[in-house]
């Protein structure tokens, strides 16, 4: 003799699954997001790195900064970065670049903001 079981019982395993299921690809889609945005942060604190080690040499400007830092941009972010902007500022003995945009986003209407800076003492000569 064979037991049947209810169709109630047999749906229960089907039930759980729908409820499950979507909440499970929703924490997998955050975490990818969340590693995209890492990713963006990550190109941009190097490119603001670069630029401020570009900007602190002798004979280093503003400009030189900025121009090393849209170089790693290009070269390193990829779509991971969206509407970047860079900006060097000096003052006492210091300069600091940083770099702002947009990282890459797989939700349609997220925007998630990535901004980085970068500062290095101004390297001069000295005399004994």
């Amino acid at each position: 003799m064979t037991k049947r079981l209810s169709p109630r019982r047999d749906e229960r395993g089907q039930t759980e699954l729908v409820i499950v299921f979507p909440v499970a690809m929703l924490l997998v889609l955050l975490l990818v997001q969340g590693a995209l945005w890492f990713l963006g942060r990550s190109v941009a604190t190097d490119a603001a790195a670069d630029g401020a080690r570009a900007a602190a040499v002798v004979g280093g400007t503003d400009a030189s900064g900025e121009q090393a830092a849209q170089s790693d941009l290009r070269q390193l972010a990829g779509p991971m970065l969206h509407a970047t902007t860079v900006t060097a500022t000096r003052s006492a003995g210091r300069i600091e670049v940083t770099v702002s945009g947009t990282a890459e986003s797989i939700f349609p209407g997220l925007s998630l903001p990535v901004t980085a800076s970068a500062a290095q003492p101004i390297e001069r000569f000295t005399s004994p």
